[in-house]
């Protein structure tokens, strides 16, 4: 095992850490070196130092070039250049000094010159700083920059340059480089305060570079001072130690961390208070220095005043051309805010008008644009919030009776516009103040407020009238009604009551044959209980397997012998046998009837199949709309037909005319096409209740029809001359003709007579069905009474002496 290094790495950082940063270091090293240098006596000395700290400076911007990977390299190296000259110049300026220099002897002129190759260095490289570029677009500072070097210029020009020859003896070699290198300067100083009006002093880098090219200006001007004579001051340690310093500064700024950040952080370019005291300064700067050097009652030489009329009058002009651009970018920015604000408003009205359509929409139907669900809650809450003791509100819950159909007949393009027209009418039927919604689908609410029970009767009659107006969608005419659920709301009660009432109204009204108007009562609240009572029975029957099948005997009139057997759900519970139209209703309002009527096919295929083997027995088995709705009906029956091992031709699939139309018109085609594809596997299909329909005849054309049974409604009345005995006689007649023309056996229902029987086989109808031969027996005793000498369907069978009014019996079938 390694020894643990992590306390000697621990302490090792936070020696790294407390040490001070290297700029720091060489900034204070060369400021003691510096002050060292200018208290020392001795001019050789001065020079030493002089050039070994400008040979660091050159060494630390390089090193910072590299350390702290500046935002623009080339910058830097560029100013470490034009330093690397000055310090070669100063070298070639050692050796002259050491060699033939010294007092009563200038240095020659190419030596001058030397120092000056590094001015175009400086100038390029701060050129090359970020946002430093002429080129840039930030013209303010440019003209800011030219108004401070003109105020500089007017100074040194009145104070350090014409008071001592200047322009009236331009042949002078000192006053050639007095004015020389200030003019140099004022072009690097034009590029230093370029760098100052763009980062500031916020990057403190840039803030020591500005600082130390301010020094060396300010040794320039001494220089040319000392030049022309000087002015009673030691320039050997003034300038000095101005140069070192400059030589600190520069090194200093390249090693600092800041160096590495470009980023603007001080002018946009735009008139600043500091900037407007700091042009007050120069303006008034270069005419107070004219007038304090020039002696009082001397003679005054035009070309004393013409240079510093002519920078007095470009300051000026710059200064105009500064206030007109910041004016106009002032203009400019007062145009922008004109307009931001115009946008934003415009934005706001925008946002106004879209939260507006999203607050309609989320609010109204996007269909028939009338209230939706929700705001029709809302309107419903604070109606009856806000109801008075004596006043009543009616609510009118209705849906269109066979929108159904034509939405799946003439597809939901046509069905929409049915409910826009179906919703213009309601408006226009309704007051003002009444509140109409589309809850969903074909599905409307209707809110009366302040109406008496009376007027809102009123209203729903009107309501109805008008729905079932025929509608014209393009090139069709429709037609629908309305069934109508209405409550009174006579005291306060929650709205979702209400609502719930309302609904148990419409199922009523429906329930009661549709396109009429149901109101409310206590009763109906009784009966929906009940219903969900029998729905919640029904699931535990299926459950518990607590549903069982009886059979009743379909009998050859002409021998007695069982021709079919149909198949009849029953529900026994504790309380008793609960009658099929009790249930069934509400199994298939549920859909509880698809798994009900699964079991009761699996349950009567098992059943017939030994009694298909034995007797040719087929079996009928009643199928509701919603099981011929569902596209895995005729695997369901395939599958019962192969499990039970029962031939198809053994099983007869009852079906109702209501139970077709219930489907729709495009599902009623698909159902055809499932019974079409069934009878190819051998099934057959009986039309159930036949003759009750509006179009029997027509579905004896379009479906694959094997058996009619005729409805017992034809078979009940046998005797009697009035005329309703006869026309019902005729009829039946005429039924029973027409199946024989298409060679369909014909099976009357609901035999319950002796009389009915010969009135029957006098007729010529084949089969019979009815309490009169057997009531509905479990299959156990269908099997004791076909084992003990039943007879098939070509025998004769047993006598009975059971009957319909005589239960006890059973029927002549039964044992």
């Amino acid at each position: 095992m390694q020894p643990d290094a992590s306390p000697t790495r621990h302490v090792t950082r936070g020696r790294r850490t407390a040490r001070p940063p290297l700029w720091l270091l060489f900034l204070v090293a060369g400021l003691l070196v510096s002050a060292v240098s200018v208290l020392l006596p001795g001019e050789a000395d001065d020079v030493a130092v002089r050039s070994a700290v400008s040979a660091a400076a050159v060494i630390a911007m390089v090193a910072g070039t590299r350390l702290r990977r500046p935002a623009a390299p080339a910058a830097w190296r560029l100013l470490a250049a034009g330093l690397a000259a000055w310090v070669g110049a100063d070298l070639l300026w050692t050796g002259w000094f050491l060699t033939v220099g010294g007092v009563g002897h200038p240095a020659p002129i190419w030596l001058e010159v030397a120092y000056l190759l590094s001015y175009p260095l400086f100038f390029a490289g701060l050129g090359r700083l970020p946002g430093n570029a002429i080129r840039s677009r930030d013209g303010g500072v440019t003209l800011d920059a030219m108004v401070i070097l003109l105020g500089l210029a007017f100074v040194y020009w009145t104070v350090a340059f014409n008071p001592y020859g200047g322009i009236h003896d331009p042949s002078d070699r000192n006053i050639l480089m007095a004015a020389t290198y200030p003019a140099a300067d004022l072009f690097v100083q034009f590029m230093v305060m370029r760098l100052w009006f763009t980062h500031g002093l916020r990057n403190r880098s840039y803030a020591m570079l500005a600082l130390g090219f301010a020094g060396m200006f300010a040794n320039d001007v001494l220089y040319a001072l000392d030049l022309q004579g000087g002015q009673g001051w030691d320039y050997d340690l003034l300038g000095n130690g101005g140069w070192l310093l400059w030589f600190v500064l520069m090194g200093t700024a390249a090693l600092h961390p800041s160096a590495a950040d470009g980023r603007r952080t001080a002018s946009d370019g735009h008139l600043t208070v500091a900037r407007g005291v700091a042009f007050l300064v120069m303006a008034c700067a270069g005419p107070f220095s004219l007038i304090v050097t020039v002696p009082s009652g001397a003679p005054m030489d035009p070309l004393d005043f013409a240079a510093p009329l002519v920078i007095f009058a470009a300051l000026m002009g710059f200064l105009i051309i500064r206030l007109i651009t910041n004016a106009r970018a002032a203009q400019r920015r007062a145009i922008l805010l004109d307009e931001q604000a115009a946008e934003l408003s415009r934005a706001l009205e925008e946002q106004n008008a879209l939260q507006e359509l999203i607050s309609h929409r989320a609010m109204h139907d996007p269909l028939t644009g009338l209230a939706n669900r929700a705001l029709f809650n809302d309107r419903l809450e604070q109606a009856t919030a806000r109801r008075a003791p004596s006043a009543r509100h009616a609510l009118l819950l209705l849906d269109l009776d066979g929108f159904k159909h034509v939405n799946d007949g003439y597809g939901h393009p046509v069905g929409d516009q049915l409910l826009v027209q179906a919703g213009r009418r309601l408006r226009e039927t309704l007051r003002e103040a009444d509140t109409l919604a589309r809850l969903g689908g074909d599905e409307f609410a209707v809110l009366l407020e302040d109406v008496t029970a009376a007027e809102a009767g009123e209203i729903a009659e009107r309501v109805v009238d008008v729905v079932a107006e025929a509608y014209r969608v393009g090139e069709y005419a429709l037609h629908v009604t309305t069934s109508v659920g209405l409550y009174m709301i006579a005291e306060s009660v929650p709205a979702a009551d209400v609502l719930r009432d309302a609904d148990l109204a419409l199922y009523a009204a429906k329930a009661a044959g549709k396109n009429q108007i149901s109101v409310f009562h206590p009763g109906l609240r009784v009966e929906r209980l009940d219903q969900a009572r029998i729905a919640e029975g029904l699931r535990r029957a299926l459950e518990q397997d607590a549903f069982s099948v009886d059979y009743q005997p379909v009998v050859n009139l002409e021998t007695g012998g069982v021709h079919a057997v149909e198949a009849l759900l029953r529900w026994r519970t504790p309380e008793g046998v609960v009658p099929p139209d009790a249930f069934i209703p509400t199994a298939e309002e549920t859909g509880l009837i698809v798994p009900i009527g699964t079991h009761v096919l699996r349950r009567a295929c098992f059943d017939a199949r030994r009694w298909h083997e034995r007797y040719g027995i087929a079996v009928n088995v009643n199928v509701s709309a919603v099981q011929l709705r569902r596209p895995d009906f005729v695997a369901t029956v395939l599958d019962a037909l192969a499990d039970s091992g029962l031939p198809g031709e053994a099983l007869i699939l009852e079906i109702t005319e209501t139970a077709l139309l219930d489907t729709g018109m495009q599902r009623s085609d698909q159902a055809v096409e499932y019974l079409f594809q069934l009878r190819g596997h051998g099934v057959r299909v009986a039309i159930d209740d036949f003759g009750t329909g509006y179009s029997s005849l027509a579905y004896l054309h379009r479906l694959p029809v094997d058996v009619v049974k005729i409805d017992g409604a034809f078979t009940t009345l046998t005797s009697g001359t009035d005329a309703a005995s006869r026309q019902r006689h005729a009829f039946t007649r005429a039924i029973l003709g027409l199946c024989e023309s298409l060679d369909l056996p014909a099976v009357a229902e609901k035999v319950e007579t002796a009389e009915q029987e010969e009135f029957l086989r006098d007729m010529r109808c084949p089969l019979g069905q009815g309490y009169l031969f057997s009531k509905p027996v479990p299959a156990a005793t269908l099997d004791r009474f076909l084992a003990g000498g039943g007879t098939g369907a070509d025998t004769e069978g047993s006598g009975g002496a059971g009957s319909a009014a005589d239960p006890v019996g059973g029927g002549r079938l039964a044992g």
